[in-house]
Order: structure tokens, then C-alpha cells, then sequence
């Protein structure tokens, strides 16, 4: 068995994105499903106080720990791109990019993506984060957008897309139908309140219609709920504000719901909708990088046009069996034989 030694910055919470696919990939190496790969060790630091002290550990004592592991393992994989400053000198190295929008910021349909005037600091940051992607021998791409863009950033540099995978057994055992479910079509709507998941497009689609949208996730601000709310009465808009939810409860709320609405103009890849999937449930989603790689082609929609919005929530139907077929083609079987693949390249 050969041994990798996983990589990044400080502990993130396990109900992050970046957090929770770090955690699975080590759950899974931990367990042999990567055939001929182990997990020899984690290498991570625990959050702390006071942003010298971050600033220390991230451009100079983890660096060095890190630099001094590496010897001992056949593979380093940082798991995200923004620890990429991390990418020793020598070593079989990869890291998993799962966006590009800090790194380099743009405007999408009028939405700011990504920082567009950070502050010195940050941008000595992201010069090391850019020289460290540079040092990687291979990047592993979590949508066909972010591998296209990475072949352009970073052209000397090797690329894989190897896509999220989930455990589809978790979507179908069937759960209880929540509580807080209205009688009528019920929809939900994942993600923060940050512009580029644009969750107030989705409460205009449903103003005036005879529905009730769940928004789900952690709210950002209790200044930032209070203002969706208050835009959802303008809209004349049934939105319930959920917040964060337990895996399971998350997913008995998508195997319920008619359908997960989202509009998001930028994702590295656009859980939810895949998920919404696994658990039998329709997913509409707007065109637009990456997220639009995942759904049938029936269930993408123009990201503007709320005609075409209503006129899909309208017609709802069972789709079960064909949004869970395409679910499949994301299990961790396919994602284990892919990451394989990747290791065995060195």
C-alpha cells in the first residue's frame, strides 16, 4: 500500500464545502476504498486567534512541518487550492482545485465573483498560493470548468477531473416527511445569502405563485435574512427561512420537496443539485459554470428568465427514476477508480 499524506491549513468545519470533502477523502482513503492507497497521516493545525498568529502558521511554520513530512509518503495531496502555498519543493504533489474564483476574480451576468480588490496581504497570499499550484505535478479538478480554466492559468501543469462523488445509499432510505412542509409544492433553495447563488432570483420566481420556498443554510447576517425577507413580502413570495440543517434532515427535506431550485451563477461544482438527484428529487439550475455539468439537459434553465422558471416549476413531475440514474454516475466507486487512476500516474 502505498501511503498519502493528506495536507491542508487549519481544521474547517465538517458542514463547509471544503471541510466536508477534505473529511471524505480521508474517510475514504482511510477505509481502502482507493485501491493500493492509504491514509498515512493528516497534516493540519488547529484554528487559532489573532491574525499575525494565522499569518505565521500559514506562510511559515506549516510550510516547514509540511516540508518535513514529505519524505515519508509516496503522495501529498494538498485538498484545496487556496492551501496550494503549501506544494513542497520535491515530491509527488497534487492539489484539488475546486474553484478559481479568489484566485482570479471576474464578473459574471453583472455579479462581482471572488475578491475583487484584496488588500496587500491577501495579495501576497495569492502570489504564494499561484507559485505553489505552479510547483504541483498534478491537479485534480473537481468540475470540466475549473480543469479548463486550469489548463489556461497554469499550462505547464498537469490536469484530472475527477468530480465530487456521493454515498447515493444515504439518499435512499426513505426519511419522514419534515414538519415544517407546507400542503401544496414545496421548494427548496441551498446555499448562502452571497450574490452569486442570487437565492433572491429564486424568490422572484416564486412570487405569486401558489408554493412554498425553504431557504436552507446558514444565514450570514441576521441584517442579511431580515432584507431577504423583506424583499419576499414585496414579492408576495412564501419563504420560510430553515437555516443550516443536519445531514439527515437535509436529506429528508430533498427527498420530500418537488423540486431544488438553483440559480447560482458561479459554483466549483454544485453539490446540491446532485444531491437534490440521489434523493429522487427534480433539480432546476441555471446555465452557468459548473453546476450545469451535473443535470439533465431538460432541467437547465436560462439564468434570467423567469418565465421559463415558473413554467418548470408548473410542470413538475415524478422524475425519480431517470434524476437518480444520472445521480449513479457520481458514486464513489467511479470517483475511487478516477483518483486511483490519478495516484498511479506518478
Amino acid at each position: 500500500m502505498k501511503r498519502v499524506l493528506l495536507v491542508r491549513g487549519g481544521r474547517l468545519s465538517p458542514f463547509s464545502g471544503l471541510g466536508s470533502t477534505h473529511e471524505a477523502l480521508e474517510q475514504r482513503l482511510a477505509a481502502g476504498i482507493v485501491e493500493g492507497y492509504s491514509h498515512g497521516k493528516t497534516a493540519q493545525y488547529s484554528s487559532c486567534a489573532g491574525s499575525i498568529k494565522r499569518l505565521w502558521r500559514r506562510w511559515y511554520s506549516h510550510p516547514k512541518t509540511v516540508q518535513k513530512l514529505v519524505g515519508g509518503f509516496d503522495i501529498v495531496h494538498i485538498t484545496d487550492q487556496e492551501q496550494a502555498g503549501l506544494v513542497p519543493d520535491f515530491g509527488n504533489t497534487v492539489v484539488t482545485v475546486h474553484d478559481l474564483f479568489h484566485l482570479f476574480p471576474t464578473v459574471r451576468h453583472s455579479v462581482e465573483i471572488g475578491n475583487q480588490k484584496p488588500r496587500w496581504i491577501r495579495r501576497k497570499d495569492l502570489e504564494r498560493v499561484k507559485a505553489g499550484i505552479n510547483r504541483a505535478k498534478l491537479l485534480v479538478c473537481i468540475s470540466k470548468d475549473t480543469q479548463q480554466e486550469c489548463e489556461m492559468r497554469f499550462p505547464g501543469v498537469k490536469t484530472m477531473w475527477i468530480p465530487h462523488a456521493i454515498n447515493l445509499e444515504d439518499y435512499s432510505t426513505p426519511r419522514p416527511r419534515p414538519a415544517w412542509f407546507k400542503d401544496g409544492k414545496n421548494l427548496l433553495v441551498i446555499g448562502s445569502e452571497e450574490p452569486r447563488k442570487r437565492v433572491e432570483f429564486a424568490v422572484e420566481v416564486c412570487g405569486g405563485m401558489d408554493v412554498c420556498l425553504h431557504k436552507v443554510g446558514a444565514e450570514s447576517s441576521p441584517q442579511k435574512k431580515a432584507k431577504l425577507m423583506r424583499f419576499a413580502v414585496e414579492q408576495n413570495c412564501d419563504l420560510n427561512w430553515v437555516g443550516r440543517l443536519e445531514p439527515e434532515e437535509l436529506i429528508a427535506a430533498l427527498q420530500h420537496a418537488d423540486a431544488l431550485l438553483f440559480p447560482s451563477v458561479a459554483e466549483g461544482f454544485g453539490l446540491p443539485p446532485l444531491e437534490a438527484y440521489a434523493a429522487g428529487t427534480v433539480a432546476l439550475v441555471a446555465d452557468a459554470p459548473a453546476a450545469n455539468e451535473i443535470p439533465l439537459e431538460r432541467h437547465i434553465l436560462p439564468h434570467d428568465d423567469l418565465e421559463q422558471w415558473r413554467d418548470a416549476i408548473s410542470q413538475l413531475k415524478d422524475e425519480s427514476e431517470d434524476v437518480q440514474e444520472r445521480a449513479a454516475e457520481f458514486c464513489v466507486k467511479n470517483w475511487a477508480e478516477k483518483l486511483k487512476k490519478a495516484y498511479d500516474g506518478f
